[in-house]
């Protein structure tokens, strides 16, 4: 329906709606509802402050929702994941935020006039014969996509209001000078950073499991047990067609090499040694270094040039650490500033880290970029206004669900 309507209308018209939605979304996730459960059209999902949220509301957005899903999963959605992503609840939480954004529109005038929704309308050349409205074309458009006037001008209205909404939270935002010139450095402060991952995989390769630790745990029918649960796990992949017999061998020693964690970081613990000593900001050293690496099938790798906003290393995942450490001024890891290859741990793996290369901030650009850096300095000021102000509104709504439309996913 929004291709529709896009298709339709153009930009301007459903770019209220979408913006609106994300905005939701920032602070209160992707949201869908469920069918009718055997409900009739007329009956109620849930009410917010007194106002109800109808069940035709509920499905038409739930048809939405699964349409998006399904076109992410190459065009099915099973019952399993309309469940896992919970999407009745969720709607039912997107609907109620809508209509507590509606209800406080009309408590501080933002809600759209009947006439500006008319005029609005009117524009709107799809409805229009030789650049005039016309008002059968209007009705029979509507009626082809399944929308009465009456629901589709409470639509308008709605984007309408999105849009007061929009200029009413950025105009309680400020960005000062500081703040911009702060925005600019941090995403034209940039490093490239080559490290080492070691996992228990790579702990791994260098541990020895005896045919005696095989045979005693063999010989152990609670520990049979445990390694035929992982076989039963796996009968559908890695083991497919195979019997429990014939790899039993394998899982024990699998079992039991997860089990030397003291070894195997020890392992890890060696090799991550030998690698600071060796690591250097020239390519020259990766060849060594991967030659080093090959019997545990690891390899040295790069992130390319990532700026100061990151919170993840590429590849890796959260490494604040190492990332504080790439970014100082006078940088640990920075060959440039005295520094060398360092090692971090995390969560049980060990990565080895140095920067290769330092991009720093180029002010002559500065002014060029003030206008788009200000823009989205203000819309995620905004965001958080928002977000803070839409918590407020919900803590002292009265929401109530209808268990048999909403229920539990």
């Amino acid at each position: 329906m929004l291709a529709w309507i896009r298709e339709k209308f153009g930009k301007g018209l459903i770019g209220g709606i979408i913006s609106f939605i994300a905005f939701v979304f920032v602070f209160y996730g992707v949201f869908s509802p469920k069918a009718t459960r055997g409900l009739h059209e007329g009956a109620v999902a849930g009410t917010v402050n007194g106002d109800s949220i109808s069940i035709a509301e509920f499905n038409r957005e739930f048809n939405r929702r699964v349409e998006f899903y399904k076109n992410l999963a190459g065009g099915k959605l099973s019952d399993d994941q309309v469940k896992a992503f919970k999407l009745r609840e969720g709607v039912f939480r997107e609907l109620s935020n809508q209509k507590l954004l509606l209800q406080e529109a009309k408590h501080l005038g933002l809600a759209a006039a009947e006439e500006q929704i008319k005029e609005k309308i009117m524009e709107l050349p799809t409805f229009q014969k030789n650049g005039k409205f016309d008002l059968l074309s209007y009705k029979e458009i509507l009626a082809a996509n399944h929308y009465t006037p009456a629901g589709f001008e409470r639509m308008v209205g709605e984007d309408l209001a999105v849009q007061k909404w929009s200029a009413f939270f950025k105009r309680r935002v400020r960005v000062s000078e500081q703040e911009l010139k702060q925005e600019f450095e941090s995403r034209q402060d940039q490093r490239n950073i080559k490290y080492v991952l070691l996992d228990q995989e790579t702990g791994k390769k260098g541990v020895q499991v005896e045919e005696s630790e095989v045979a005693k745990f063999n010989a152990d029918p609670t520990r049979v047990n445990i390694a035929k649960s992982k076989f039963e796990q796996g009968q559908g992949t890695i083991y497919k067609g195979q019997k429990f017999e014939s790899v039993q061998d394998g899982i024990v020693r699998e079992i039991l090499l997860g089990e030397k964690l003291v070894e195997i970081q020890k392992n890890n613990e060696n090799l991550a040694d030998s690698i600071v000593k060796k690591m250097t900001a020239q390519a020259s050293s990766d060849a060594e270094l991967n030659q080093l690496l090959k019997p545990v099938s690891a390899q040295v790798k790069t992130t390319g040039l990532i700026s100061h906003q990151s919170d993840f290393l590429p590849g890796v995942g959260p490494a604040t650490e190492l990332l504080a450490d790439a970014f100082k001024a006078q940088s640990p890891i920075d060959p440039s500033t005295g520094g060398t290859a360092k090692k971090y741990t995390l969560a049980g793996r060990i990565l080895i880290a140095l920067v290769t290369e330092s991009k720093k901030a180029k002010w002559d650009e500065f002014e060029s970029q003030r206008a788009t850096l200000m823009d989205e300095l203000v819309n995620r000021k905004s965001g958080l206004v928002f977000g803070e102000w839409m918590k407020h509104l919900t803590d002292q709504a009265k929401i109530e669900s209808n268990p048999a439309v909403v229920g539990a996913d």
